[in-house]
């Protein structure tokens, strides 16, 4: 990302207003500068020009999250984003996707280049950002339909809001300032002021990027540096959720049940041995018994015929 804008770090609540004439486009805006509501949570934003990065001494810095760029348009693939993305998950360091957008291209296969290379996300993960800071000569009405075009496409497969970056007067001059997207996060770029430009019509921001100088151990040369406007626990609230156990309405039934809990041992008692008959059963014809009994009269009437 490289905005030519500028930014700064605040600690305490505090906004301030201030009239200025805007030269290039001959009328006078309105500034208005937005501090962080309170202190913040460092994080850095990267791309293929940090090269190769060592992310267990960025983890052991302190960074608390990171932004990895996946792709400049459709027709610019960042080399490192796979390695930069899985590096980041194994140290630990809370990770985001962006993508630098291009109007001028297909919004819906940009929104895909992204989702089909970063996955499904996982719990702990970030949004998406889309990176607003390039117009490529489209008009705003152009422009602004691109951008809900690729939201509806992140958004509809994430569950999630994706994030919006961009900067007070690209988004003023070059989108038209939009009351559309005041329900996304915004990441605001503005360096070098004590308080950032926030962007119409936002009142607040999420993301602050305050430098693209910073030096982090672990990256040769310079790097974007951010802050994120709350605690850790507002950043991870932000990021997807571990999902919900499943509820349990049908235990598990008993392993072994007893389908006759007092069967009759000897349903059948032998007939000669049935002392309620003297030896004769009074039952059904069969068992062992009957058929020695039937053996004998058998052999019985047989003598008589003699």
């Amino acid at each position: 990302m490289r905005l030519l804008v500028g930014v700064c770090i605040a600690a305490f609540a505090v906004s301030c207003v201030q009239d200025d004439s805007v030269d290039d486009i001959g009328e006078t805006s309105q500034e208005v500068r937005v501090c962080a509501d309170a202190a913040t949570i460092p994080g850095i934003d990267v791309s293929k020009w940090q090269g190769e990065i060592d992310w267990d001494a960025v983890a052991a810095s302190g960074v608390k999250y990171a932004v990895i760029r996946v792709s400049h348009g459709l027709n610019v693939f960042d080399e490192w984003f796979e390695y930069n993305w899985t590096e980041a998950k194994r140290v630990g360091i809370i990770r985001s996707v962006y993508q630098y957008f291009s109007p001028g291209q297909d919004a819906t296969a940009q929104a895909r280049l992204l989702l089909d290379n970063m996955g499904p996300l996982e719990p702990g993960d970030l949004p998406p950002v889309i990176d607003v800071e390039q117009s490529d000569g489209e008009s705003q009405a152009t422009i602004t339909a691109k951008i809900h075009e690729w939201i509806d496409e992140v958004e509809t497969a994430i569950g999630m809001k994706p994030i919006i970056y961009t900067a007070k007067y690209f988004w003023q001059d070059g989108v038209g300032a939009p009351a559309d997207f005041l329900d996304y996060p915004l990441w605001v770029a503005n360096y070098g002021v004590e308080c950032p430009l926030i962007a119409d019509p936002w009142q607040r921001w999420t993301i602050w990027q305050h430098s693209s100088t910073g030096s982090v151990p672990g990256i040769s040369g310079n790097v974007d540096l951010n802050h994120f406007n709350g605690s850790m626990d507002d950043l991870l609230a932000l990021t997807k959720a571990e999902p919900e156990p499943d509820p349990d309405p049908d235990p598990d039934p008993d392993p072994d049940p007893d389908p006759d809990p007092d069967p009759d041992p000897d349903p059948d008692p032998d007939p000669i041995t049935d002392p309620a008959t003297g030896g004769c059963s009074t039952g059904s014809g069969s068992g062992p018994g009957y058929a020695l009994l039937l053996a004998f009269g058998l052999l019985a009437v047989r003598r008589r015929r003699r």
